[in-house]
């Protein structure tokens, strides 16, 4: 399990690329479950919201593999699906383990005290870590510039915006 969390840590630093990983249904599974896992467990954290969990966790897991399927296809490169997608997820696992913490302590502290500063700075950071990560593994897998992967990467963004906004009226 070590080595996994380090591939996928050597991914969102570019030092390695979605085609070093094994095209594994098993390993797409594992970490697909993971990700479904951390959902859950971010949906615990204060304030706990389970009430949409299912949804949470379609938008999670689901949505990242349709998207990356419809994005490989277009581009006639499927036999890329899994090693991508397991990328993507590996490394949106890793985002989910500083976020979510993140969020929580924004919610405890509360946007007015002055520690919200620092703490939404490094929310950002995150998330732009995160977004530049995604784009990395979109350029490889697409073979083509950081510019494209990046363009994915905010595309994606975008609609996971749009559709949590959507189908979480809540959030």
């Amino acid at each position: 399990m070590l080595r996994l969390a380090k591939a996928f840590w050597d991914l969102a630093r570019w030092r390695l690329s979605p085609a070093q990983l094994p095209a594994s249904v098993f390993l797409l599974s594992l970490v697909a479950g993971i990700v479904a896992l951390f959902e859950v467990l971010g949906a615990l954290l204060p304030p706990a919201s389970t009430d949409w969990i299912a949804v949470r966790i379609l938008l999670s897991v689901g949505l990242p593999l349709a998207w990356t399927w419809g994005i490989l296809r277009l581009a006639h490169h499927r036999e890329r699906f899994l090693q991508t997608a397991i990328a993507l997820l590996g490394v949106g696992a890793l985002a989910q383990l500083v976020l979510y913490p993140l969020d929580w302590l924004l919610h405890l502290v509360g946007t007015d005290h002055p520690i919200a500063i620092p703490l939404v700075f490094v929310w950002l950071t995150a998330i732009v870590w995160y977004m530049l990560a995604c784009a990395h593994i979109w350029r490889a897998a697409l073979e083509s510039r950081l510019s494209v992967g990046i363009a994915v990467s905010v595309g994606y963004l975008l609609l996971s915006i749009l559709l949590e906004q959507y189908l979480l009226p809540d959030t």
